[in-house]
């Protein structure tokens, strides 16, 4: 896990914050590439910095009404476990359910930011175009 500092995360979750009201029909992808576009140009990092911070902030904001969490001290890179304190149980979820749950038709169709393809590629900045 990329670990950014705080002043990043919390200019994320600020853009995010003041900027997701203007996006209709709740836009994700847009407002996400927006809050990118923010913080490479007003905190002068990478746009793999960027990215990540914005991910983090987005699913911070989006997550916070549910009390339930991603147990850290058990979670490996390939089993999720998740603690719910108002039911009290503990779920683990594989990375192979996971992926097939986002394979699902309910959840294949929700618009995922194709421009974080590069994330997963390990590639940190945009290729130069002519």
């Amino acid at each position: 896990m990329i670990k950014l500092d705080t002043t990043l995360h919390y200019a994320a979750l600020s853009y995010l914050v003041q900027h997701e009201g203007e996006h209709f029909n709740h836009d994700r992808i847009l407002l996400i590439d927006r809050c990118v576009s923010h913080l490479t140009e007003t905190q002068c990092v990478s746009q793999r910095e960027a990215e990540v911070a914005t991910l983090q902030a987005y699913g911070e904001r989006e997550s916070r009404r549910c009390k339930a969490y991603v147990d850290m001290s058990l979670t490996t890179s390939h089993s999720i476990f998740i603690r719910d304190p108002a039911t009290g149980r503990l779920r683990v979820f594989t990375v192979a359910e996971l992926i097939d749950l986002v394979k699902t038709p309910a959840l294949s169709s929700l618009p995922v930011p194709s421009s974080r393809h590069m994330l997963a590629n390990g590639i940190t900045e945009l290729p130069l175009t002519a």
